[in-house]
């Protein structure tokens, strides 16, 4: 609902009356409190405008928050890219020194196992040497203890080669579980970054659907502000009329409109979008009326005249596009906002389901009914199988 709409009909009826037909004081009266609703509806308009620069900062420090909190996340998602780096080259550098170690223990038993079968082929008696030469005995004696001796060396060298394997092996799994440690916190902080994008962006989007709204409540107020001083200046020129003129137009006669009630067709064909009445915004918690219906149909379609009358007024109003008025028996009359084309003029008479003009592109075609100044639901004067 685009809320200058209460203000279409007051204004224009009362611009539309000729200065020797409006020149009683009751008339004058009720221009007066015109002009006190529309002032009122000013000062709600600031005061609307005033909340939703409010929420527009609190919206917007939020969307700051945001911002503050995924760049955290992405330094320290950097810190920890930087940490894998250098795990992966500790890693690596870790399982050469593994190779390498593996290595030198497989070449320590290689010699170990080499030194065992020399000292068996040394110390193995020889059955041709019979008797066995005393120089050669103690040489062999000799050599046996050297291959033992070597032997135990290399029994050591495969015990600390083997301890050295064991401490690389623990250092690359500890190396390994801390690469897995590091991985595991930059998912949780990558997630978690990917949740605040996606909160940041819903708020930016609550954001940007407000900065709309304050755009359209300042326009508003604009239009509020313009109606005022239009409505003065309709006063100035009614209180100059009554001063000249006596005469006064009775608004008793019959009315033949208010037999079709219930039976009207409709302006425009299509669903109801905005409807009569008050209501609370969803984004703002302000309640607002409207004193008409919004009918969405399809884009650029016919607008039909709902009664036979005459046409009081075309013309445009800023947020409304084009619109008509159509006096139905001088008490009773129904306006037609939102057109992209009219095709009637003022005075013109029109007759049930006339062609008067075509949707805009949006196909939303806003109807209002009005007996006088009076707003009326038109959904209860509109034949139930209309749309």
């Amino acid at each position: 609902m685009k809320s200058g709409t209460i203000i279409i009909i007051p204004l224009v009826l009362a611009a539309l009356a000729p200065p020797l037909q409006a020149d009683t004081r009751k008339d004058i009266l009720d221009q007066k409190q015109e002009l006190e609703q529309i002032q009122k509806e000013v000062e709600d308009s600031r005061k609307k405008l005033e909340t939703l620069k409010g929420q527009e900062s609190g919206l917007q420090k939020k969307v700051s928050e945001f911002d503050q909190r995924i760049e955290s996340n992405k330094k320290v998602v950097g810190r920890l890219n930087s940490e894998l780096k250098q795990l992966q080259d500790d890693i690596k550098a870790s399982e050469a020194e593994l190779d390498n170690t593996q290595e030198q223990y497989d070449l320590s038993i290689l010699r170990y196992l080499g030194n065992i079968r020399q000292f068996y082929m040394s110390a193995r008696p020889n059955v041709e040497i019979i008797p066995l030469d005393p120089n050669r005995e103690v040489e062999l004696e000799r050599r046996i203890a050297l291959l033992a001796a070597l032997a135990n060396y290399e029994a050591g060298t495969i015990t600390r080669a083997s301890e050295y394997l064991a401490q690389t092996i623990d250092s690359r799994e500890k190396l390994l579980g801390e690469k897995k440690k590091v991985t595991r916190l930059k998912q949780t902080k990558e997630t978690s970054t990917a949740l605040e994008r996606s909160k940041k962006e819903k708020q930016q989007k609550e954001l940007d659907k407000l900065r709309r709204k304050k755009t359209q409540e300042a326009d508003r107020l604009v239009t509020l502000e313009q109606a005022a001083r239009e409505m003065e200046m309709i006063l100035v020129r009614l209180e100059k009329a009554r001063q000249d003129q006596f005469g006064r137009r009775s608004s008793d006669e019959p009315s033949f409109f208010v037999n079709l009630k219930g039976r009207l067709r409709t302006p425009f064909a299509g669903e109801i979008a905005l409807s009569f009445g008050a209501s609370i915004d969803k984004l703002t918690k302000l309640k607002s009326f409207s004193p008409g219906i919004g009918i969405k149909g399809i884009p650029r379609g016919p607008v039909y005249s709902v009664a036979a009358g005459s046409v009081a007024y075309v013309g445009d109003l800023r947020g409304y596009g084009n619109f008509v008025i159509i006096d139905h028996d001088g008490q009773y009359f129904t306006t037609y906002a939102g057109l992209e084309q009219t095709l009637v003029i003022v005075g013109e008479l029109v007759a049930t389901g006339m062609k008067i003009g075509s949707a805009t592109g949006e196909g939303l075609v806003r109807f209002e009914l009005r007996k006088g100044r009076e707003p009326l639901d038109p959904i209860e004067w509109i034949a139930i199988d209309a749309f």
